[in-house]
This record gives C-alpha cells, structure tokens and sequence, in this order.
C-alpha cells in the first residue's frame, strides 16, 4: 500500500495556510505547515517532502531564496508556488529555478488538488526513471562494464558500487564523499550528484540536459537546464580548484554542456 504523499505548505498568511491544510488533508495527504521562511527550513531540514506549496512573499525571505534552498537540500522534491497577480512575472521567472507550477490567489481548492496530484505524478514518473535507471546501472556494472548508447561517445567508465576514480578524485557513492589529492572536498547533494555523473564520463561533453537529468531525475530543455546549472558548476569548479590539486578539471564545452577533463 502506497504511503500518504508529505505535503509542505509555507504561506505567512494564517487563514491560508489552514485552508491549504484542510483541503488537503482531506485528501488523504499528510501535510505540514510554516508561516515563515526560518520555519520551513528548520521543517526542511528534518524531512523530505514530496511537494512544496511555496508563497513568492514570505515576511522573512523571498520565496525564490527558499525554492533554490528546496532543490539544494531536496532536488526531486516538487514545489507549487502561491502568487498574486502583482507577482506573476517573479512566478514565471522562478519555473526556471525548478518549480514545477504556481497558482495565482485566492486558488480554487479544485485547481490546488488538481495541480498537487500533477505536482505528485511528475514526482513518481521521476522516481521511477530514477530507479529503473540505476537498476540498469548495476547491472552494467556487473558485467563490468556500462555503453552509453550513444554513437562517438565513450562508455562509462567501469566501476564498483561504492566508488568512481578519475585520475586523483575518488568519490565515495556509499557515502556521498569527495576527496581530490589527499584533500576531502564538501559538496552540496546538487554538487555531487553533478560530479558523479561527469565522472562517470571523463573527457565526454555532457549536454545541460542529460546533467539535469541525472541530478532531477528529469531532462529539461536545454535553456532552462543550463540556467538551473550554471550556479551550481560555478561553485562545484571552485571547491575543485581551490584544493590546488591538479589532474581534473571543470570546463565549460560552449553551446553543449560541460566535461570533466583529465590532465
């Protein structure tokens, strides 16, 4: 039997929030609250939820500053945001920041149910991409060795289930850890989940899209995967240069994508 899906609900208007809560209680969801931006980090930080609904205008934060804090912590995580009118086009802005939708106020509790259980499905399509492509993962693995299927490039580089070598970097998949040299590198989940996937292809250009995938569970359009990136290969290129150990590298392949190249 399938568990009740965790719903967040972060809007600092009180009358709001109950209504959220009740209408989608009555669903069947188990659903949290917050009234402020410190209030759902400290909820976020404690549990994964399977869908946000994220006020734009929180008293304390911007709701943007709390989207992107979303997709760091918990990339496949599904965020819905509440917006007035006067806010629509910060709305539209943040679907390039991964939300998934918005809603404008007042909502219908219709159209909220309706854009939640979308919100959901996208969540279980993802998760399920996800899983069917590890379980192929390890099984090419098994065989010792993985094909990418696609024409000039180079398989993925064979690999146990616990670890990826590429010249000094190792990374440690059981326990999500990076050291290049003798130096331990600390990544975000988002950075990592980067690095194993450029790793696995030393000197391949991976596309903005396939990144994306392998670090949402879901290829995007080109555009908006390269804008959703970019901050997150900026800061993952400088952790790796600054432990001043050479051997790999971060580099940008214009108009593609980006590749991790050994020296």
């Amino acid at each position: 039997m399938r568990q009740p899906a965790t719903i967040l609900v972060v809007d600092d208007e009180r009358a709001v929030r109950m209504m959220l809560e009740a209408a989608l209680r009555a669903q069947g969801y188990r659903v949290q609250s917050a009234g402020s931006g410190g209030e759902a980090r400290e909820l976020m930080a404690g549990e994964e939820f399977d869908l946000v609904l994220l006020d734009l205008q929180l008293g304390d934060t911007d709701g943007i500053d709390i989207l992107c804090e979303i997709k760091e912590i918990w990339p496949v995580t599904e965020v819905i945001l509440l917006t007035a009118h006067g806010s629509i086009n910060s709305a539209i802005s943040a679907l390039r920041h991964g939300a998934f939708d918005y809603l404008l106020k007042p909502a219908q509790v219709a159209d909220i149910r309706e854009r939640v259980e979308r919100g959901l499905e996208q969540r279980r399509t993802a998760q399920q991409r996800s899983q069917l492509l590890q379980r192929i993962s390890d099984s090419a693995r098994a065989l010792g060795t993985i094909d990418t299927g696609v024409p000039g490039q180079a398989p993925i580089q064979p690999a146990n289930s616990d670890r990826i070598e590429v010249g000094p970097l190792l990374l440690d998949l059981r326990r999500h850890g990076a050291s290049l040299g003798n130096q331990m590198i600390l990544l975000t989940r988002t950075e990592f989940a980067l690095l194993t996937a450029l790793a696995q292809q030393p000197d391949t250009a991976l596309s903005y899209s396939t990144l994306s995938e392998a670090v949402y569970g879901r290829a995007q359009p080109e555009d908006e995967a390269r804008a959703l990136l970019r901050p997150h290969i900026a800061r993952l290129r400088h952790k790796i240069e600054a432990t001043g150990v050479g051997g790999v590298a971060l580099v940008s392949i214009r108009s593609m994508g980006y590749m991790l190249q050994t020296e």
